[in-house]
């Protein structure tokens, strides 16, 4: 598939192609497994604690023992109990329980912050250049538009590598795409444009999905997207000539010519 065409270079002049040191799919992941790693520990603390108090402070008798630390017990039924609104002592002036609320306040910040800072980067990646592509949802599939004008429907086309800019729209109802391999995913609404983006760092098929309930057909918008190698993947900025690479790549895929290019297959 390589030889006469222009590859994704001539995309962006001289430059070399943007690439970013994070892509979505890293920045999910990490917090993915910021917040599993820390609610695994504060679940086995609090677990532990509760199993803790629970064996440290049983009662085998009817005698409380002076488990409850209160000034005066009374004698009811056999059993020793504490007096209805009578407070407990010797709790420490409730540092536990201030210590509790401060861990927990700490931590509950701390992740926040956390997140927001790495949400502010896929807000904001700002890479040097990108292949900016619109997206247009209807009823029931995906249509496309290159930089160059091309357009087509029910496959994307994109290369490995390189950050890639989704304006996504729709023509008639709401709909929602999102690629759930590359962790891109934006609200498609009539009249107005949102934007995502993605940098597949693996080749192979991924599914464009619509997450939005937009009709009978809803459950049939689920539509190709290739990544290919950036050596494979051949731009022009003449629309016939990258249309006529277009068809013959898709005719490729479909025949499973580049099977061997595939290291994902979602």
């Amino acid at each position: 598939m390589t030889g006469s065409g222009v590859t994704p270079i001539s995309l962006l002049g001289d430059a070399t192609i943007s690439q970013l040191s994070r892509t979505q799919v890293d920045v999910f992941s990490e917090l993915y497994l910021v917040y599993l790693v820390l609610g695994t520990i504060v679940g086995v603390v609090v677990i532990a604690y509760m199993l803790h108090s629970a064996y440290k402070y049983r009662s085998t008798a009817p005698d409380a023992e002076g488990r409850y630390d209160i000034e005066e017990e009374y004698d009811d039924d056999d059993v020793v109990r504490p007096r209805l609104g009578e407070l407990p002592t010797g709790g420490k002036g409730g540092k536990k329980l201030f210590l509790s609320f401060g861990i927990s306040a700490v931590l509950v910040l701390g992740l926040i912050i956390y997140a927001y800072s790495l949400l502010l980067y896929i807000e904001n990646p700002d890479p040097e250049e990108e292949m900016e592509i619109e997206v247009e949802g209807f009823q029931f599939g995906w249509a496309y538009e290159y930089e160059n004008g091309y357009s087509t429907s029910n496959e994307l086309i994109v290369p490995a590598d390189e950050v890639v800019s989704l304006e996504i729209t729709s023509r008639d109802v709401m709909h929602n795409y999102g690629i759930p391999g590359l962790r891109a995913k934006a609200d498609a609404m009539p009249g107005q444009t949102t934007d995502t983006w993605f940098q597949a760092e693996e080749t192979g098929e991924y599914k464009a999905i619509c997450y939005e309930l937009c009709g009978n057909g809803h459950s049939n918008m689920r539509e190709d997207v290739l990544v290919l190698p950036p050596e494979e993947f051949e731009w022009s900025d003449d629309p016939d000539e990258f249309e006529e690479w277009y068809d013959d790549t898709r005719d490729a895929w479909q025949s499973g010519e580049l099977d061997h290019l595939m290291e994902v297959t979602n």
